[in-house]
């Protein structure tokens, strides 16, 4: 698909946004940045400087350290700005012109509050730039010709679908997992029992399989054993649901090879938490 100049950027700067955490310890940007993946599958897409010069977008403070937000409200000149704004998380509110998100963190929540601050601060750019080009002399800065220069076209390659297999006898379940997954460009596949998720496991590569525990015919540890046993789906991550907790009932599920552990109800801030840990840019973080 081609584009115009001026399509190509909306798409390559109004979709991905360089983000900026501050305040927050090594191990909580690690676990922010895992969930934060999950957002390069939306229509805004979130992302950590990859280098240091890179300039911030938009700015994640953490209101539980006093040394940040004391800088924050000291500020007068700078970044967070307009153009560049940022949105506050916290245990507790603190006042700031800039939104507040408690924790914990509602993932989706979060994601609209940082769509909803970012259109803004497009808007305000979109001014900015158009006072430039409305006081633009003619000569200063660019050239007559620049400006009949025709549109550069560009092929932008479509989005890759990844794909997920629910597996659980209940209607309600498969219902939620459908609805929580889809806008994050996932494709939901579903099997109903143990045989039917083993078979369809084997004929179709998996990001993420969820499987319940108890099914009819075989239960969710024999499923899992076989899904790990097998040299073409050991690598698919395997994520088990059950509305079973006792430690023994953990314990069967990691000694069946299962990579993580859901309890039912499944909360939605636990279900996108899990799997953005098993997307392949996360695995691919891991091996580095």
């Amino acid at each position: 698909m081609t584009q115009s100049t001026s399509m190509v950027a909306a798409i390559n700067t109004n979709r991905r946004f360089i983000l900026e955490m501050r305040g927050f310890t090594d191990a909580e940007k690690n676990m922010l940045a895992s969930t934060f993946r999950l957002t390069g599958r939306r229509e805004m897409c979130y992302v950590e400087p990859s280098e240091g010069h890179q300039r911030a977008d938009i700015y994640l403070i953490n209101a539980d350290n006093p040394e940040e937000i004391e800088s924050l409200l000291r500020q007068q000149i700078g970044v967070p700005n307009s153009y560049a704004p940022a949105v506050v998380i916290g245990r507790t509110a603190v006042e700031t012109r800039w939104p507040f998100v408690a924790k914990p963190i509602h993932w989706m929540r979060l994601f609209e509050k940082l769509d909803e601050v970012m259109q803004r601060a497009l808007q305000e750019r979109d001014k900015r730039a158009q006072k430039r080009v409305e006081s633009w002399d003619g000569k200063t800065f660019r050239r007559s010709c620049d400006t009949k220069a025709p549109p550069v076209q560009e092929v932008i390659p479509d989005a890759k679908r990844e794909t997920v297999l629910v597996v659980d006898d209940s209607a309600t379940v498969r219902a939620f997992m459908r609805i929580k997954l889809s806008p994050f460009n996932f494709d939901v596949d579903f099997a109903e029992s143990g045989e039917e998720a083993v078979q369809k496991a084997r004929r179709k590569p998996f990001t993420c399989i969820f499987l319940d525990i108890m099914m009819p015919g075989i239960d969710g540890y024999e499923v899992c054993k076989r899904i790990k046993g097998n040299s073409s789906t050991k690598k698919t991550a395997v994520v088990m649901l059950t509305s079973k907790s006792s430690m023994i009932d953990k314990l069967r599920a990691n000694w069946s090879g299962c990579d993580a552990f859901l309890s039912k109800p499944v909360a939605e801030d636990d279900l996108l938490a899990t799997i953005a840990k098993f997307l392949p840019s996360a695995r691919d973080s891991m091996k580095d």
